[in-house]
């Protein structure tokens, strides 16, 4: 038996995924459950036809994996969603809109298909960058395209701690949207030249602003083609060690905030707390301890964006409930809920850790 229709079929019904899961938060359709999701491996692997919600619910899903961490049979869910998608995209039923954005990776080296040219457009004049060390920068498309802010920021706190980084002058997407997709084949070849280039610049260690891209270097590419030769770190975790050796003394700011957790860096719980807590800053909790995705990434946002606005409306929600001011460490999440925002009218002043953290060094 196919070893996913066995862990479907050990499913228990325990329903513990729908509680956790953002599309279930803002949704009663019990099509869109998790564990709904998973069930229909057998007939898309059949190539049956689908009803219009069995569709959706299988790209109704940010596969943001709380949905693995909660399940008792240890069943891992989001990897069956990504299967069923690959087999979709394999028979020609996969969204249009899904397909177009696997393309402007592919071509264009980047989901919205902006001009790549144009991506290290945000390194300024005062930005100290080396062109032969061996740790290196990745922004990351959302920080390239839509918050240049957080990578100039990122800079000028490691060069404020003698750090002057390598920047990757041909950086691409990570292409996370084409393995969340199912688009496998293609991303093995993707992950492999990408890996190849980094490693041929002589870099030991990469800092990693965006927090998808972090994971997908780190965990996703030793899958798809094998392990780096380089370490991959995410830029909150070098503030957090600056901060502990002394080498980055943050500004104190009186006051309270909520934080935006990223789903990639959710088994980093403590460390954007822990940076916070240096700046003197009381955390409130929106969702009492727990990761909720955001609403945006594997396609909903394009494919659904009535749902994913909904779920960036809970957070907006949330956020002025708490403390009316929202902290993130992910460039996506920014872009996503800045839009709901602007959208809704409801206002939630919105800020990246990097940039509280340069408020120290100016």
């Amino acid at each position: 038996m196919d070893p996913c229709q066995a862990a479907v079929d050990s499913c228990i019904d325990c329903g513990k995924c729908g509680e956790v899961c953002p599309i279930s938060m803002v949704s009663d359709n019990s099509t869109y459950t998790p564990d709904s999701k998973i069930k229909l491996l057998s007939k898309i692997a059949a190539g049956e036809a689908l009803e219009k919600d069995e569709f959706d619910t299988i790209y109704l899903c940010t596969r943001c994996g709380v949905c693995d961490d909660v399940c008792p049979e240890h069943i891992p869910i989001s990897d069956i969603i990504q299967h069923e998608r690959e087999l979709l995209a394999e028979q020609g039923r996969e969204p249009e809109r899904t397909k177009h954005i696997v393309s402007n990776i592919l071509e264009k080296k980047n989901p919205g298909g902006f001009d790549n040219s144009k991506r290290l457009d945000w390194i300024t004049d005062d930005l100290k960058l080396s062109k032969d060390a061996d740790v290196g920068y990745m922004a990351g498309c959302w920080v390239a395209f839509k918050h240049p802010e957080i990578a100039q920021a990122t800079i000028r706190v490691l060069n404020s701690c003698g750090i002057e980084p390598r920047i990757l002058e041909e950086e691409q997407c990570c292409g996370l949207f084409m393995i969340d997709n199912g688009h496998l084949d293609e991303a093995r070849e993707y992950a492999k030249n990408y890996v190849n280039y980094i490693e041929s610049l002589g870099i030991k260690q990469l800092i990693v602003s965006c927090p998808a891209c972090y994971g997908v270097l780190k965990f996703q590419y030793p899958k798809l083609y094998r392990d780096t030769k380089f370490e991959v770190v995410a830029s909150i975790e070098v503030f957090k060690q600056l901060i502990e050796e002394g080498k980055l003394k943050p500004k104190q700011i009186d006051g309270t905030a909520t934080l935006k957790d990223a789903c990639p860096l959710r088994h980093m719980y403590d460390v954007p707390r822990e940076i916070l807590a240096s700046m003197g800053i009381e955390m409130k909790e929106m969702f009492d301890k727990h990761t909720v995705c955001c609403g945006a990434p594997a396609g909903v946002k394009p494919n659904y964006p009535e749902i994913a606005d909904a779920i960036g409306m809970l957070h907006l929600q949330k956020a002025s409930e708490t403390s009316g001011v929202m902290v993130t460490y992910c460039p996506f999440c920014l872009y996503h809920l800045e839009g709901v925002s602007q959208k809704s009218g409801v206002e939630v002043p919105m800020k990246d850790i990097a940039l509280l953290l340069e408020e120290g060094i100016k």
